[in-house]
């Protein structure tokens, strides 16, 4: 049985929209914007994957998953974080550079070096006292299916993110599944991540 079309009682719903819930993916906005940093393309994957954990460790606040209420059919939800500059500093990697990068040639320690302190260096040459602005909006695009959109930004930084997901549960004996359909891009000069949503129970 799909839950969509069953009535949940008030006390199992959680006191927000289901739109304002997709916000828990800038949940940590200075990993978003450190995904940048990275100095390999091998690096900005693997802190692309540490953001988007964060979203789910965030999203859970306590014991028992409560459902969101269902947006409107055009609702809108609009947010935006402050992020200092100094809290997007890439950390240092004890094996960034090391023998998980493979050698493309005589020329690839040389070249990942020079990125690597090209990397170092614009973040050195950052000012503390200033901050990146991340912007988020999201929409309710469908009914049936309900599909969500949302699109997070940082002009700053020249990345954004662009999103549709909807959300199909159903009974499976004492628990109760949620799958989650949809893609999300994250978008950054010329380098493109697809992402799909995983299940969860």
């Amino acid at each position: 049985m799909d839950l969509t079309r069953v009535v949940l009682p008030t006390f199992i719903l959680e006191k927000r929209s289901l739109l304002e819930m997709y916000a828990n993916f800038m949940a940590h906005p200075d990993m978003f914007l450190s995904i940048t940093a990275g100095a390999t393309p091998e690096d900005r994957m693997v802190r692309f994957v540490e953001y988007y954990l964060t979203a789910f460790h965030e999203g859970r606040k306590g014991a028992v998953a409560k459902k969101p209420y269902n947006p409107v059919l055009g609702e809108t939800f609009r947010c935006s974080w402050e992020v200092p500059r100094d809290k997007v500093r890439p950390p240092v990697r004890s094996n960034q550079g090391s023998s998980r990068e493979p050698s493309r040639g005589p020329n690839a320690a040389p070249q990942a070096a020079a990125a690597a302190a090209a990397a170092a260096a614009a973040a050195a040459a950052e000012s503390p006292g200033e901050c990146y602005r991340v912007r988020f909006v999201a929409e309710q695009v469908s009914h049936h299916p309900p599909v969500s959109g949302f699109y997070c930004e940082c002009r700053e930084k020249s990345m954004c993110v662009n999103a549709h997901v909807w959300t199909k549960s159903k009974f499976m004996g004492m628990s109760i599944g949620v799958s989650m359909v949809g893609e999300g891009e994250l978008i950054h000069t010329a380098h493109l991540y697809t992402v799909t949503p995983d299940d969860s129970r």
